[in-house]
């Protein structure tokens, strides 16, 4: 079998579908490739793929898929992720949920956690509200960045989430706090075992009244500074390495440990920020691990520092 070859197709794909599409109203692609759902550009087929549209579908699909012990994959905008050329068992749910609510007078924004980040952050812009302008720079889904403190230019989920709404692995809806949420350095409880099972359905941050004029200049100043430094217009899945602890950005040591342009396929580490790779054209998701692989092994040996990887690698990769 060739690396792009399929590999055997989940066995109750079509008793699945019928049942989504019968008790949930969704509609089913089967066998649908993930290259187009993915910020990257790569990825092999999904075996069923739905788009969620609101809180109702994601709570009917979560239940529905845990009852029946089917597998599921919650995707958002497919930023962060690098899916197999082999693409992914079970069912891929696209998380479109994007409804929201404001309150002005208390200064909060209650989004669904399909909602796109930079979205989120002009809605509260039109509002008068500030503090989310750093979103803009953020490709995902609100969903996302909760699960993984997302931030940039001086702001994160954790400095401004009061609380999440989500589904536990039991199937029960609750509530928790931002301290609850145990948010670190790119880091939640979704990502650790304590948070295994449970499904992000949406997001309370407060915010604070700001001059509409020197929010519109905070939000330009960062789209400015994004066609600087960033190789925007490029398949990409953003920053590929954490910043390490105490130490230089995980840009600057690669830079150092020169990989700027290195290129396996057609996957090539960006030469304005050596932290990006970039899909510049027919590369395969084993391209894209390969030089994942290969610039965090240059640093190690450059300097000794172990990167931590940004990027998920999910799905069926060549073995």
């Amino acid at each position: 079998m060739s690396d792009l070859g399929r590999v055997q197709p989940w066995s109750d794909a079509e008793v699945a579908a019928r049942e989504l599409e019968r008790r949930l109203s969704l509609k089913v692609m089967r066998n649908e490739p993930l290259a187009g759902h993915t910020t990257m550009r790569v990825g092999g087929p999904a075996d069923l793929l739905v788009t969620i549209r609101d809180r109702f579908a994601l709570r009917g699909i979560v239940r529905l898929a845990a009852a029946r012990g089917w597998p599921l994959r919650i995707l958002g905008r497919g930023s962060n992720v690098v899916v197999g050329d082999h693409g992914l068992r079970g069912i891929v749910a696209l998380n479109r949920s994007a409804g929201y609510e404001l309150d002005p007078v208390q200064g909060t924004v209650s989004f669904d956690s399909g909602i796109p980040m930079a979205k989120a952050s002009t809605i509260a812009a039109d509002a008068g509200l500030t503090g989310l302008e750093f979103a803009l720079a953020i490709p995902g889904n609100i969903g996302g960045a909760i699960w993984a403190n997302a931030g940039a230019h001086g702001g994160d989920m954790a400095g401004i989430t009061q609380s999440i709404t989500l589904l536990r692995a039991d199937g029960s809806e609750g509530e928790i706090t931002a301290p609850e949420a145990q948010f670190g350095y790119r880091d939640s409880r979704f990502k650790r075992p304590e948070g295994r099972g449970e499904v992000i359905l949406g997001a309370t941050v407060y915010l604070r009244a700001g001059a509409p004029d020197v929010i519109k200049e905070r939000l330009e100043e960062i789209r400015r500074w994004r066609r600087e430094h960033q190789p925007l217009g490029v398949p990409s899945a953003g920053s590929v390495f954490r910043n390490p602890p105490n130490q230089l950005s995980a840009g600057a040591l690669l830079d150092a440990a020169g990989v700027k342009g290195l290129r396996i396929g057609g996957a090539e580490v960006s030469t304005m920020h050596a932290n990006w790779i970039l899909n510049r054209g027919g590369a395969t998701a084993a391209d894209i691990k390969a030089l994942h692989d290969a610039c965090r092994d240059a640093v190690l040996a450059h300097n000794g520092i172990a990167l931590e990887t940004e990027i998920a690698f999910i799905g069926e990769f060549a073995r």
